[in-house]
């Protein structure tokens, strides 16, 4: 039986991320937070408009534990390629393949892909999102505007969680969060990303994610932490 990971929802949802309307976090006032509004989206449209996504390469280290127990139930090598679409499907292959130390045909490796999620700094984004600047935090030795994100109308493919945005250049830092509402068979799902720059654009530099997941026979009630590191990545025109 080929082997089903969870790994690539949360890349298409959180791969990059804008900002239409935040409210006031204390001591920032009403026309810092306009120059803020408009300095994200002349800091993020562009991209949209110029990019089609993001292709890399990465490789991931998926645990699986017994969610009842934490025991562990097996571990997972992957490497893999990957076009994520900001509008369309990602396209993923595995290059390498290892299963409880035991090497696999790339080719038994399936990740579950899903649509694309609303992207929350496009010209779009203030039609799927409410954002709160709730105050700043120092991440990475970087001060960052540290803005929650509410989706108006839950879904699978809308971001729920909060975003980190330096102050100095409005680049995106950090994320954390996840889904604003969850398909069968998840049945819980949380994500933390780091960010590096490519072309002045903010991608995804590291990040881990968490699924629990209950498919009966394949994945009874089982917890899967995935720790992923992006090898390379480039931008797709």
């Amino acid at each position: 039986m080929k082997t089903l990971h969870f790994t690539s929802i949360c890349l298409s949802l959180i791969l990059f991320l804008l900002l239409p309307n935040p409210g006031h976090a204390a001591g920032i006032s009403p026309e810092e937070s306009d120059r803020i509004i408009n300095g994200m989206y002349s800091r993020y449209i562009p991209i949209y408009l110029k990019y089609r996504g993001v292709e890399s390469t990465s490789k991931n280290i998926s645990r699986e534990y017994d969610a009842k127990t934490n025991a562990l139930k097996s571990t997972t090598e992957v490497t893999l390629h990957r076009k994520d679409y900001f509008y369309g499907d990602p396209e993923v292959k595995a290059l390498s393949f290892r299963k409880d130390g035991r090497d696999r045909d790339p080719s038994d490796y399936r990740s579950r892909d899903s649509k694309p999620g609303y992207l929350v700094f496009d010209r779009k984004g203030a039609e799927h999102y409410t954002l709160k600047i709730v105050d700043r935090k120092v991440i990475g030795k970087r001060e960052c505007y540290r803005i929650v994100v509410t989706p108006k109308k839950a879904t699978a493919r809308h971001f729920k969680g909060e975003i980190y945005c330096a102050v100095d250049t409005l680049d995106v830092v950090h994320t954390a969060g996840g889904a604003g509402d969850l398909e069968f068979p998840i049945k819980h799902f949380w994500a933390s990303f780091d960010f590096t720059q490519v072309n002045k654009v903010p991608v995804v530099q590291s990040g881990t994610i968490k699924i629990q997941v209950d498919v009966p026979v394949v994945y009874p009630d089982t917890l899967i932490v995935t720790d992923i590191a992006i090898v390379e990545s480039r931008l797709i025109e």
